[in-house]
């Protein structure tokens, strides 16, 4: 009786827990309804947010302009060394980059705000700086949600909330272009101690 029993244990299967109406425009999970129209919604008003404040408050544009980012790029996943990522591959990327930032924050009203001018040089204030903190850590914030729920199957949260987009001595980065796509590795070391193998977990494609 007992090895029957788990027999009928192992093989058996739950109730489902998601099913969706006649038309397909809602779906059930436990009983609690979710229109797709309203998920759409809420998908499209929280990118608007995260994309304005990406504008706005980060690359200090007033129209609310985001520049185009050219992915027609070849990507080495192959480069371990720490401190590289494929934005590096392009000649003076750091230089070029901060040059634009100055000067869209100086064609914009969060001059005075974070700039103080000090004879031939510039000094950030402090204030300034911790608002701009605060305004990227809202941007990640809600950029991780839209990666998690809007670019299918998500990793685990602890995998999810650990991308890296640069190498580091600890590991590689989790975020590559591949065909002019942003693609994010996620990987978890649990066996990795007795095993030496690290376990791929999730490939997704934007």
């Amino acid at each position: 009786m007992l090895n029957y029993g788990l027999v009928a244990g192992k093989n058996a299967t739950t109730r489902s827990r998601i099913r969706w109406s006649v038309d397909d425009s809602t779906l059930y999970f436990d009983g609690r309804a979710l229109k797709i129209k309203d998920w759409i919604r809420f998908l499209e008003d929280l990118l608007a947010v995260t994309e304005e404040i990406l504008s706005k408050r980060l690359m200090f544009k007033n129209d609310g302009s985001i520049p185009e980012v050219d992915l027609d790029i070849t990507d080495d996943p192959s480069n371990h060394e720490a401190g590289h990522y494929f934005v590096l591959d392009r000649q003076d990327a750091w230089k070029n980059a901060r040059s634009r930032m100055i000067e869209s924050l100086g064609n914009s009203d969060c001059w005075n705000k974070m700039i103080e001018v000090q004879g031939d040089g510039l000094n950030f204030l402090k204030a300034g700086v911790d608002e701009y903190e605060m305004w990227d850590n809202k941007f990640r914030e809600l950029l991780a949600i839209l990666m998690m729920i809007s670019c299918g199957l998500s990793g685990r949260g602890t995998e999810m909330t650990s991308l890296r987009y640069i190498n580091t001595i600890e590991g590689d980065r989790s975020i590559y272009i591949e065909d002019g796509q942003v693609m994010f590795v996620t990987e978890y070391h649990k066996s990795m101690a007795l095993m030496d193998d690290v376990k791929v977990v999730h490939l997704i494609c934007c």
